[in-house]
């Protein structure tokens, strides 16, 4: 399996899905996976999703961010098995002036980190996958992450 690594360290934001609270086009046609990432020295956005439903979140590493993910607009969002580490607000219904998504968050693995919020559902993931265990998470993603 190919690892990531997002390392914007000290930037603002790192990831956004979908355009705009206004831009309802998207409704329906935004459904992405994010798996093996590692958010290190940025603070929102790992990511922030509007409209998109299934948007899957695995095995992702957060490190000192002020939020991790933030459903948004109606999206649906399975947040699963990741490891947050002195996260704020590991993961948001609802952000800044927008309407609240849906968040459906099991087997994370929190240190020193703020709840997880949650509500209402998300379809089904449409393919088949292995999780590994959040509590190995961090040493899996910082392990493998980066340009070999």
């Amino acid at each position: 399996m190919p690892r990531a690594e997002m390392r914007p360290c000290g930037s603002g934001k790192a990831m956004l899905l979908g355009h705009s609270d206004s831009h309802t086009a998207d409704r329906g046609h935004l459904r992405v996976t994010y798996h093996h990432n590692w958010f290190d020295g940025s603070e929102t956005r790992h990511p922030r999703v509007r409209f998109g439903d299934p948007v899957h979140v695995f095995n992702t590493y957060y490190y000192g961010n002020e939020y991790g993910v933030a459903s948004t607009e109606g999206a649906g969002v399975l947040v699963e098995n990741n490891s947050f580490e002195d996260c704020e607000d590991p993961a948001l219904v609802g952000y800044a002036g927008s309407d609240e998504g849906n968040i459906v968050a099991r087997g994370n693995h929190l240190v020193g980190s703020g709840a997880i919020e949650t509500a209402g559902s998300v379809a089904a993931i449409p393919y088949a996958y292995t999780l590994d265990s959040a509590t190995s998470v961090k040493a899996i993603v910082t392990g493998g992450a980066g340009a070999r």
